[in-house]
């Protein structure tokens, strides 16, 4: 809340009035021009004083009352086409900025909301209406190849391997879509009943030909303005991951106002490394799997930004101190020391891999398996947790998203990887 020291105007708590105290503080602060230099912290404080007014009332609408499920950049989208004037127009490439930090503090107020905010985190964990076109060529085939990453069937199992070859199986915006994807084919498919999730061969000179399973964030795309804010920082944490945990929910039909839970266990193959997103995939794994020598880590704090929700998850996995070690130092977790037990189940020798992923997919078959990871799951991460971490994160990642060490960070790592 802010308090009005003449400067910053009171809201009346009227949304029509309101929105005309944003659009006369826009003007004054432009006065006639485009630069995002003029919107200052005085303006995005009087965005956040009335997104607490309003967000609510605003998502309401912009759902019909909670009848629509909309996901965040849709949301958003539907935001900005009806509320054009709490956008200021900004000349140059700075305008997606704007947005996507009116957008955080937007998103922050709806996820702190007890209904609001649990009706999007359950719109974000509906399959996509693209799954259900391809669910059936899957399951005709046996096979979905994607431009990121494959699905193939084996047994009872259906089989993820990230394909981004060039970049380390690093992920990006067009990976995260894909990859959710089949993770609600998986959900769907009925003769599926166990994930699997490992990376490709990648054609980086140092690990050519070598299984990797992820590099985590593409930091080159995040220097070209390719990482999307909505989509990739906010809806592979509501959308992908959160489903990897916590299921996919789908309508029971017109007789029932309520979502069915679908829920299967995921098992995560590591080769080589898991590094940022990938080790927060292992986090959100039922069973995993190490190649002796690999690691795990998150550096996400030395590159500038908020690794996802491990910072919910891997506190309550491991321990206060070694979350602290991994996320603010960026430790690497070896699958074969102490602390590795405590991430990685297993740890086999390279040649084993395959025969060991066959042993956890039976494993992970049991009857009993779905009904039990349903249970510890609602121990240990329900989903009210989500929607308040997200809440905080939303506004915070915009935040480091476009903070001036992240940018400094990124463009150093950027141009010494063109070198090379």
């Amino acid at each position: 809340m802010i308090e009005n020291n003449g400067m910053v105007p009171s809201f009346s708590k009227v949304l029509g009035s309101d929105i005309c105290i944003i659009e006369a503080s826009i003007q004054n602060l432009l006065g006639g021009g485009h630069q995002k230099a003029s919107l200052d912290d005085t303006f995005y404080t009087l965005m956040e004083e009335f997104f607490s007014l309003h967000a609510v009332s605003i998502y309401k609408t912009l759902t019909n009352e909670f009848s629509l499920k909309l996901r965040v950049g849709q949301l958003a989208n539907a935001f900005y086409e009806q509320f054009p004037r709490l956008i200021p127009q900004i000349a140059g490439g700075e305008q997606e900025e704007v947005k996507d930090l009116i957008s955080s503090l937007f998103l922050s107020e709806v996820l702190g909301s007890e209904d609001a905010g649990m009706h999007l985190v359950l719109a974000m964990l509906a399959p996509k209406e693209s799954s259900y076109a391809l669910l059936q060529e899957f399951i005709t085939a046996g096979k979905l190849v994607l431009p990121s990453l494959m699905l193939e069937k084996q047994g009872d199992a259906g089989i993820i391997t990230f394909l981004n070859q060039d970049t380390l199986n690093a992920e990006d915006d067009q990976l995260v879509a894909d990859f959710e994807t089949v993770i609600d084919i998986v959900y769907l498919a009925d003769h599926i009943k166990v994930g699997v999730l490992r990376g490709g061969t990648v054609n980086h000179p140092k690990y050519q030909g070598k299984r990797v399973f992820s590099a985590g964030i593409n930091l080159k795309y995040l220097h070209y303005k390719k990482i999307t804010f909505l989509d990739f920082l906010i809806g592979r944490e509501l959308g992908c991951v959160n489903k990897l945990i916590h299921g996919v929910r789908v309508d029971k039909g017109q007789l029932s106002s309520k979502l069915h839970a679908v829920d299967k266990p995921w098992i995560s193959a590591v080769d080589t490394f898991a590094i940022g997103g990938g080790m927060q995939l292992l986090l959100v794994s039922d069973y995993v799997i190490g190649e002796k020598g690999c690691y795990a880590n998150l550096p996400a704090a030395k590159e500038g930004i908020i690794p996802g929700v491990a910072n919910l998850r891997l506190a309550t996995i491991a321990t206060d101190r070694l979350a602290k070690q991994v996320i603010l130092h960026g430790q690497k977790v070896w699958a074969s020391s102490d602390e590795g037990k405590l991430i990685f189940d297993e740890v086999v020798e390279k040649e084993d891999m395959d025969k060991a992923i066959d042993a956890a997919i039976e494993l992970m078959s049991a009857p009993a398996v779905v009904a039990n990871k349903k249970m510890l799951t609602i121990a240990r991460e329900p989903l009210a947790a989500v929607k308040d971490y997200m809440h905080h994160f939303s506004k915070e990642q915009a935040k480091r998203k476009y903070a001036e060490d992240v940018k400094n960070k990124v463009s150093q790592f950027t141009a010494a990887a063109e070198i090379k």
